[in-house]
């Protein structure tokens, strides 16, 4: 088989492609696609195919800067290029660069198609004969750990049986056999504060290294197979004995040593996620979902490791949501702003309910925003970012997201108090500000849809424009972004409260115009109100 990549920027245009042809009846296999050339060169340095073909016009590299670079990674692979009419001249230019041969989109047909690949096969078995056959069997080599890692993803995700998995073991060299299986997730903790510590382009070292470190301390007495779902997550499956038992104090070590090697050599912290042990291929979506859970657990608890009990609430969390009523809201707001000892008293029975509830972790992150909220809106003048691992200044928002513990998360709450007990102190030695009071009227009546920076200005007895000025000047942005903002945030939360139309969301925040308020989410978000719900469901 000739392994070979698609590169098109158009989703359909790659999927059409592949659906024309039965390709591997014609002796080709695909073992990888990209939407722009920087991402095919990065798969062609893996997986070294002997041919690519590509677009011309895409974003962050095009298919003349594709080919420049990749010629030089791998000087035997063929190209076919594909063009719209008005795009000939850069064909031309990419058959001066080496290309085989080019298409025109919106007029391929597969029996023209299959007289391209015939003739990159006859350029290929010259090249081969040359080199005596050397190069096809290194580009095999690397493409079989392609497909060997998208069977196994296509797997746990319920797109392939168990039996396609025996049944193509021995061509994908596939260490594990088809009896008792544990299956294990391991999770880079705090990634984000790791990928600093490498340049995107050195992203691939640190997936090597994790790699590596699994493979060297899992030894050769267990069939094992280790499957990069990203740079931060791996899974590893190993074959138990015949009886589907191990002693516990074996895994014990197994793990503990893993976790502990992570640090010492790679200088990271990961958590780990273990499932039952399944039964044989067929079982192992049912051990990836029990792994998840085991794995999502940690997200409440301190451990490095856990495994999947089924009898534990920690398996079920996914179908319970956690909700504060009116009262419960009102009543923590009224300690924010009066008591302090009583606000943290409150805020930890908040997190004891969490812990022993069995919420899902989803829900758990959107009460901590809301509280958050809730305490900002207290305070809005207070300082609202915070340094990050990297000196990025961060908003409460942005650390809620990148949180990995609920220990993390109820931190930050206790933090967000804290800085908001200091402006309070502040202010009740000098008065507020005219920006200051706009915020508190604004925060108040976001909802009005009359709410403007005119009837602010009325209500504080200030000019409109100097208003205008000092708001810029002390919170940093301008009024009708403040405005635009907080009620954007605030529409969020409603659209992931699923009982409420699009425009019932749109009533709340303020706008009597669904259209508007749609295109202003968007422009806002990026995404629509509908693909926002969707995203978050």
């Amino acid at each position: 088989m000739i392994p070979f990549i698609i590169v098109d920027d158009e989703l359909l245009m790659r999927i059409g492609l592949k659906w024309m042809l039965d390709w591997e009846s014609l002796g080709f296999r695909l073992v990888g696609e990209a939407s722009n050339g920087q991402e095919a060169l990065e798969l062609a340095e893996r997986l070294r195919p002997s041919l690519i073909i590509t677009d011309i016009k895409m974003p962050v590299m095009d298919g003349l800067a594709l080919i420049r670079e990749a010629s030089r990674l791998l000087p035997d692979c063929q190209f076919v290029i594909m063009s719209v009419l008005d795009e000939f001249q850069y064909a031309q230019e990419a058959i001066r660069l080496g290309a085989s041969d080019y298409l025109i989109k919106g007029d391929i047909k597969p029996e023209q198609l299959q007289q391209v690949l015939a003739g990159v096969r006859r350029n290929l078995e010259k090249l081969w004969a040359a080199g005596g056959g050397s190069v096809l069997a290194g580009e095999l080599k690397e493409g079989i750990g392609y497909l060997k890692e998208t069977l196994f993803k296509e797997l746990i995700s319920g797109f392939r049986g168990g039996e396609e998995v025996a049944e193509r073991r021995e061509a994908l060299h596939i260490a594990l056999e088809d009896g008792p299986v544990l299956l294990t997730k391991l999770r880079i903790d705090r990634f984000e504060e790791v990928r600093q510590k490498y340049q995107e382009q050195d992203e691939k070292l640190l997936r090597y290294a994790v790699v590596n470190v699994i493979e060297e301390l899992v030894s050769r007495q267990w069939n094992r197979e280790i499957i990069i779902e990203s740079s931060s997550e791996y899974l590893l499956f190993m074959n138990l004995p015949a009886s589907g038992e191990v002693p516990g104090e074996t895994l014990d070590g197994l793990f503990a040593t893993l976790v502990q090697a992570m640090r010492d050599f790679l200088g990271i912290s990961v958590s780990l996620g273990v499932s039952a042990p399944a039964s044989g291929f067929h079982a192992l979506k049912k051990a990836f979902q029990e792994a998840e859970a085991a794995i999502g657990e940690l997200f409440f608890r301190e451990e490095a490791v856990r495994y999947f009990v089924p009898e534990a609430r920690g398996g079920q969390r996914e179908t319970r949501e956690l909700h504060l009523d009116q009262a419960e809201m009102a009543e923590f707001r009224r300690l924010v702003l009066t008591d302090d000892e009583g606000a943290r008293g409150y805020a930890e029975a908040i997190r004891s309910r969490c812990v022993d509830g069995a919420y899902s972790e989803k829900s758990v992150r959107q009460l901590y925003a809301r509280l958050l909220l809730l305490i900002m809106s207290a305070y809005p003048h207070a300082p609202e970012e915070q340094g990050g691992a990297d000196g990025q200044r961060l908003t409460p928002y942005e650390r809620i997201l990148l949180a990995e513990r609920l220990s993390d998360l109820h931190g930050l709450l206790l933090e967000t108090l804290r800085h908001q007990r200091d402006s309070r102190e502040l202010d009740a030695v000098q008065p507020k500000s005219y920006a200051q009071q706009a915020c508190d009227i604004v925060i108040e009546r976001y909802a009005d849809e009359d709410i403007s920076l005119q009837t602010v200005a009325d209500a504080i007895s200030v000019n409109a424009s100097y208003l205008s000025r000092v708001f810029k000047q002390e919170i940093g942005v301008t009024f009708v972004s403040f405005l635009t903002r907080l009620r954007i945030d605030q529409a969020k939360y409603y659209l992931k409260q699923r009982h409420l139309k699009i425009y019932e969301v749109a009533s709340r925040v303020g706008y009597s115009n669904t259209t508007y308020f749609s295109k202003l989410f968007k422009k806002v978000t990026g995404v629509s109100p509908e693909e926002y719900r969707g995203l978050s469901s």
